[in-house]
């Protein structure tokens, strides 16, 4: 299980990557993306597939339910999503943790990512809120008043992302914990998809990796079987 070890600071740096990656820049908000959900914390249930890595492999992930957002955890976003605080409430009793690596502060082409940026994967929400992390974003944003940060950060598009599981389930469809995991490197980020190991990803944070950066919690789940 990896275990969260970096400051907010640090934290703060996924916030301002993935508004990058978003297309949104937070001095320039843009109107909200679609939050794929049908209710607040509960995703349009669709039928799909993404690519992700397990165990050195590219394996599929069969989707067959919505994001499910835990609603106790107070949130912004249209899709009821958070990052930045654990969830108090699962959807079930039996889940496995899923890790989404993140590029922080630059591009990975569309055909290089599980989940491109500007699309939103099948059964994923489209946004999330990320004003848990204002406080670190607050000095660095200087032109800003406060109400217009709070407002840019309430309702972000998911960035871009790979997923990476430590646990097949035997193939059998399960909530998923989402845990993001921040790269600052494009190189250690072509790494990380290289090896294709959730084992890697903790080794670079055992070892305190300058440019990993997590892993950070959410309030969100992905349903899903491997395959």
């Amino acid at each position: 299980m990896l275990k969260s070890t970096r400051s907010i600071r640090r934290v703060a740096g996924l916030a301002i990557a993935a508004v990058a990656i978003a297309g949104a820049g937070v001095a320039v908000a843009q109107s909200s993306p679609s939050s794929n959900a049908r209710e607040t914390g509960r995703g349009v249930n669709e039928f799909g597939m993404t690519q992700a890595f397990y165990q050195g492999r590219a394996v599929n992930f069969t989707y067959s339910d919505g994001f499910f957002c835990d609603t106790s955890v107070p949130s912004a976003a249209s899709s009821g999503c958070e990052a930045g605080a654990n969830w108090n409430v699962a959807p079930s009793p039996q889940h496995d943790p899923l890790y989404i690596t993140v590029p922080l502060g630059f591009a990975v082409p569309m055909n290089m990512q599980d989940c491109p940026a500007g699309l939103v994967c099948v059964d994923h929400p489209g946004t999330i809120d990320l004003t848990r992390l204002e406080p670190a974003l607050k000095p660095l944003y200087p032109s800003l008043t406060d109400a217009q940060l709070t407002e840019a950060l309430k309702n972000f598009a998911v960035p871009g992302h790979d997923h990476f599981i430590a646990d097949d389930n035997q193939g059998q469809p399960e909530y998923w914990d989402v845990k993001v995991v921040g790269v600052t490197s494009p190189t250690v980020y072509a790494n990380i998809r290289a090896h294709r190991s959730n084992k890697y990803i903790e080794n670079l944070i055992a070892a305190k990796d300058p440019n990993v950066v997590g892993p950070i919690p959410t309030n969100l789940f992905l349903f899903f079987a491997a395959n």
